[in-house]
């Protein structure tokens, strides 16, 4: 995909860390005929903050009976508002919040996770919430068992691939974690690092590099890769982005190869990380990838991450909403730095 050099200014701020475990459950529902009995564990935690903003980032792991559909609710203590979410739509009321799964992350099996994230604003303090409620009910740390009554209806169909992500490690090296992709991976960098991120690279050229660029371990993508690694050492981590252009596309075997690939390049047991292009709002196309380009690399992602021989992280997906997108792909300045602190959310 073809690479736009917009970089926003270095924004200061001050990170603060504070990772709140909340576990969840319900209990069973009365004896009518009843959705099957939720449970839930939630980790909330902000992975950046700023004078009046910060990010915030929830995972939520179901421990109840596979659901098909989710709502989690909260409240927060102060004056906190979200200002801008990924993977789940947000909607607030006053200090109330519901997010409510999207498209892709609704199914979820019994201990399968899904996470997502979120750009708000402060005042005066910032308080992790507490008071977690998944569909209607509150949580209160142990499922249980779903009310016997005439199970006419069977369990939802396969469980969704919603891979468990790891969470993100402490402080590391600046520059240790290397990334491959397009443009698309390049406005990610940019915005990564006009927001003060430190452990990822920032942008080095590889826009138009889409997933054929990869596949051959000495093509000229992997030598300016290799560049890179010299100038900072063999990354300890890699992000693969798969990109794609909508005439060429991508075949799991392609993916496959990638991900070798970033192996022979990176330091020897680097851990891996692989997310498909950013999505869209509803009705955008990216004009490169093609109709559902976006969620088709979305959906090879999570294929790998769900096979047990390519031992790689599936950390969500990245979005950008139809202001922060330029020419109908790439993003814009704003939609760099809403890349950027999502890229932070997810490793730091």
């Amino acid at each position: 995909m073809r690479s736009h050099p917009h970089r926003a200014g270095v924004r200061p701020f001050v990170a603060v860390t504070m990772s709140i475990a909340v576990t969840a459950a319900v209990s069973a529902a009365m004896a009518a005929p009843a959705a099957a009995a939720p449970g839930c564990r939630v980790t909330y935690s902000v992975s950046s903050q700023w004078p009046g903003g910060f990010t915030g980032n929830v995972n939520l792991t179901n421990i109840g009976d596979p659901l098909s559909s989710w709502t989690l609710t909260w409240s927060f203590g102060a004056s906190q508002q979200v200002t801008q979410a990924w993977n789940s739509t947000i909607t607030q009321i006053g200090s109330q919040v519901t997010a409510r799964n999207v498209s892709w992350n609704g199914s979820l099996a019994t201990n399968a996770s899904t996470s997502f994230g979120f750009n708000g604003s402060w005042n005066g303090s910032n308080p992790a919430p507490t008071n977690f409620t998944l569909n209607g009910t509150a949580c209160n740390g142990t499922a249980q068992p779903s009310p016997t009554i005439s199970p006419t209806s069977g369990p939802s169909p396969g469980p969704s691939v919603s891979p468990t992500t790891s969470p993100t490690p402490g402080p590391q090296p600046a520059r240790s974690m290397g990334f491959i992709g397009c443009s698309m991976a390049e406005n990610v960098a940019q915005g990564y690092v006009a927001i003060g991120g430190q452990r990822m690279w920032g942008p080095y050229g590889t826009g138009g590099a889409v997933v054929q660029s990869w596949t051959n371990t000495n093509s000229s993508s992997w030598q300016a890769f290799d560049r890179q690694a010299a100038q900072y050492g063999r990354p300890t981590a890699v992000w693969v982005q798969i990109c794609i252009f909508a005439q060429n596309g991508a075949t799991y075997n392609e993916v496959r190869q990638l991900i070798a690939n970033a192996r022979q390049h990176a330091a020897p047991g680097a851990t891996i990380y692989i997310s498909g292009q950013p999505l869209y709002d509803p009705g955008q196309t990216c004009f490169l990838a093609g109709a559902n380009g976006p969620e088709l690399t979305d959906s090879l992602a999570r294929q790998a991450a769900a096979d047990a021989t390519q031992n790689v992280i599936y950390p969500g997906t990245f979005h950008l909403r139809s202001n922060e997108v330029s020419d109908g792909c790439h993003a814009n300045t704003a939609g760099q730095q809403s890349l950027g602190r999502q890229a932070l959310a997810y490793w730091g």
